[in-house]
């Protein structure tokens, strides 16, 4: 098992994780945030069930300080779970392997869609904003992880691109791309 902590993941993507996909940029503000919600919303409008995963350096504990579950962890305990009517949250005390956390986001869900992640054995749709970069990493480090490059204007990357604005066709390229295509979907 690949652990979710080492960075230098360098395979092709597994078929296990034919519906996880990984949303990547070179850097900050190049629009992942605002490209998966819309993607998640569109998703959702169609009757897919969507998990959305957030990949990052550092992972501050969710529970306020002097609260039991913040107690529980402090004290020890490798897995937290908090959960009421409305929902459950888990809070691991330890770094998940891939496997894991595959396992844990997927379960249930039509789509898994990844924020971050460069290295992770996932297929990959690189969001690329030429005002804040010169070139997609899809160009300078290609990869058949690479599946799509969103963008802010047309760009020559040797695989689809796809506008910003242009969220239904991606949704149906995400569907084709996982799976899905042969499902039944909820049309507006």
């Amino acid at each position: 098992m690949t652990p979710l902590k080492d960075r230098n993941y360098t395979g092709s993507v597994d078929s296990a994780y034919r519906n996880i996909l990984s949303f990547v940029a070179r850097g900050t503000n190049s629009g992942k945030t605002t490209v998966m919600e819309r993607i998640i919303a569109e998703l959702a409008r169609r009757g897919r069930k969507v998990a959305a995963v957030k990949h990052g350096l550092h992972m501050h504990y969710a529970d306020k300080e002097g609260k039991d579950t913040q107690r529980f962890a402090l004290n020890g305990a490798g897995r937290i779970v908090l959960f009421s009517p409305e929902g459950i949250l888990m809070y691991e005390n330890a770094p998940p392997t891939v496997d894991f956390l595959c396992c844990v986001a997927a379960a249930g869900m039509d789509v898994v869609l990844v924020e971050g992640f460069k290295s992770g054995p996932f297929k990959k749709i690189e969001v690329f904003n030429d005002t804040l970069y010169s070139s997609p990493l899809c160009t300078e480090t290609p990869s058949e992880d690479y599946i799509a490059l969103i963008s802010n204007a047309p760009c020559d990357a040797g695989i689809p691109n796809f506008l910003f604005h242009e969220i239904a066709e991606l949704c149906a390229f995400i569907e084709e791309k996982t799976g899905l295509t042969g499902d039944q979907v909820k049309t507006a």
